[in-house]
């Protein structure tokens, strides 16, 4: 083929056309829910029962998003379904910065309200979560998180073909060092995705100085 056309063509593709991952993610969406108690605003948080993947954790609701769905109506469905909250109840504030996962994973979270009297009205799914609490917004802007290092690194596997990559098994494969975040409240551990989410949203909220109440 001609150079020139060739080129073209080429140009005429990608002139234009929206960059998307190359290897496929699967989508996630949370929902940080936020309520008022006394005047002072509060995210509510669950700690996930014992029947499910990473039992014990503390999260907020969310999920895998369904083909049919937006994230902010993951989001919300999620919600419904964890927290018994209907999703009519809930009031959409916006979105924070969205994460990407180690996983090929995308999550988005979702910021969210409900009045406290709704809320006190939550019938947590029993099968997803062992319970559902609050933790005053000012305690999380007045924290500041413990930090330590996860590294994650290649796993040797016995099918994989080494002795096709130069320097075979002793290729310097690198390694990724990650900060895991922990906060301790009212004893609970609130740490990985949901640390990071959390600071993510304060310091947010910082960098536009706004009031804690």
């Amino acid at each position: 083929m001609e150079s020139k056309k060739c080129l073209e063509q080429v140009a005429s593709v990608f002139s234009g056309r929206p960059a998307k991952p190359i290897l496929r993610l699967r989508h996630f969406a949370v929902l940080a829910l936020f309520t008022e108690i006394d005047e002072e605003l509060h995210l509510v948080l669950n700690k996930r029962a014992a029947g499910v993947l990473q039992p014990g954790d503390i999260c907020f609701p969310g999920g895998h998003r369904e083909d049919h769905e937006t994230l902010e109506e993951t989001a919300l469905r999620e919600t419904e379904e964890e927290l018994g909250i209907l999703r009519q109840e809930i009031q959409i504030l916006g979105k924070s910065d969205y994460m990407l996962t180690v996983y090929r994973g995308l999550i988005q979270p979702f910021l969210g309200y409900v009045p406290y009297d709704t809320f006190l009205q939550a019938r947590p799914n029993p099968m997803e979560v062992d319970k559902i609490f609050t933790v005053p917004l000012s305690f999380f802007l007045e924290t500041t998180p413990e930090s330590f290092d996860m590294v994650w690194k290649a796993v040797e596997v016995s099918d994989f073909p080494y002795e096709r990559i130069e320097g075979g098994k002793n290729y310097p494969f690198r390694k990724s060092v990650f900060p895991e975040l922990f906060y301790e409240y009212d004893g609970y551990t609130i740490w990985g995705l949901t640390a990071q989410i959390i600071q993510n949203i304060v310091e947010t909220l910082k960098i536009a100085e706004i009031p804690q109440n």
